[in-house]
């Protein structure tokens, strides 16, 4: 069995905050992708175009599960892939921070699974640690002077 990715990081904004910014569509597309078709509910499907290398990955996803603040779940699939993952974020509080978890699971379905969860491990090291928190500390840093600059 291929053992499911799991990153954490701290993230210097409230946990309300951080929902937004991975749930909210306007924020998604700052940080991550732009999305025609994304809405907050359970059950519906969305698509988004990642570019690496100068290479598209349409990528397909169902929201799966949804607790305000605390939990997303997505059915997770890039064109190409050998089946569909599944990703879960989870917020904890941590003082006036956020505890981010990310589990990307399912990587038993690919013929070479610990490649791909190789290839999808260092993709999720960016994801949160570049994209996620820059853009989230940089806004919190917009919006309070006192951060500094």
């Amino acid at each position: 069995m291929v053992q499911p990715i799991i990153k954490e990081i701290t993230v210097n904004a409230p946990v309300s905050k951080v929902w937004k910014v991975i749930s909210n569509k306007d924020d998604l597309a700052k940080w991550f992708h732009p999305s025609d078709d994304y809405k907050l509910e359970v059950g519906h499907t969305f698509h988004m175009t990642g570019h690496h290398e100068g290479k598209d990955y349409p990528h397909t996803m169902t929201i799966t599960e949804i607790i305000p603040e605390r939990k997303l779940g997505l059915d997770w699939f890039i064109e190409g892939d050998a089946g569909i993952t599944k990703v879960t974020y989870e917020l904890e509080p941590d003082g006036d921070k956020t505890k981010v978890k990310v589990i990307h699971s399912g990587f038993d379905k690919y013929p070479d699974g610990e490649a791909n969860r190789n290839d999808y491990n260092n993709g999720w090291e960016h994801v949160l640690n570049t994209l996620l928190k820059e853009y989230v500390e940089q806004d919190k840093k917009r919006e309070d002077p006192s951060c500094g600059s």
